[in-house]
């Protein structure tokens, strides 16, 4: 067997193998949307609540997430300055299998993070990459409440940014009631 059969046919038992244990038997493609809320926190600034719109296409576990955030006017250290933040996502998800109405989430985004403060003309624009980690249960036959703590580095920034929302969903993969 040449090189390049050999390493086909890994590649192809390889991806056999990933779809058996993902939600292939019940979820084609199925598009999502929501809303959250939560608290974006810089590390030198005061965290700043803020709000947030969700558009997703997920199969068989995976998904392609798009995210608008904006947060409401918070201090800084010095009490004459405040400053607004907001951005978007772009990102690759992955679902775990959803038992008991729970599932786990993990995603890796593009991010663009603007930071306008209160004493400067021109808003610093920053951009970098999002990491993920999520919980979330099923509300209803179609709607999701995922709860994901955010942790954005950019090298822009000297420190990372914290975040954390809470997102309730609808649309996507009905649940069908069993595992696989």
């Amino acid at each position: 067997m040449k090189f390049k059969q050999g390493a086909l046919l890994i590649i192809s038992t390889f991806f056999i193998l990933a779809s058996s244990q993902s939600q292939a038997g019940r979820q084609g493609v199925s598009f999502y949307y929501g809303l959250g809320a939560g608290v974006v926190a810089p590390t030198d600034l005061d965290a700043a609540p803020a709000g947030d719109i969700m558009f997703g296409m997920e199969e068989d576990g995976w998904a392609l997430e798009g995210l608008i955030f904006r947060g409401l006017e918070a201090g800084t250290s010095d009490s004459a300055v405040n400053y607004t933040g907001g951005g978007s996502h772009a990102g690759l998800a992955y679902r775990t299998i959803e038992r008991g109405g729970n599932w786990f989430k993990y995603k890796v985004s593009a991010t663009k993070f603007d930071f306008d403060l209160s004493n400067q003309t021109t808003t610093t624009s920053t951009r970098g990459l999002t990491y993920t980690i999520g919980w979330g249960m099923r509300m209803a036959r179609e709607a999701r409440l995922e709860i994901d703590y955010n942790y954005y580095n950019s090298d822009d920034l000297n420190d990372p940014i914290h975040m954390v929302f809470a997102r309730y969903f609808w649309g996507g993969s009905e649940y069908q009631g069993k595992a696989f």
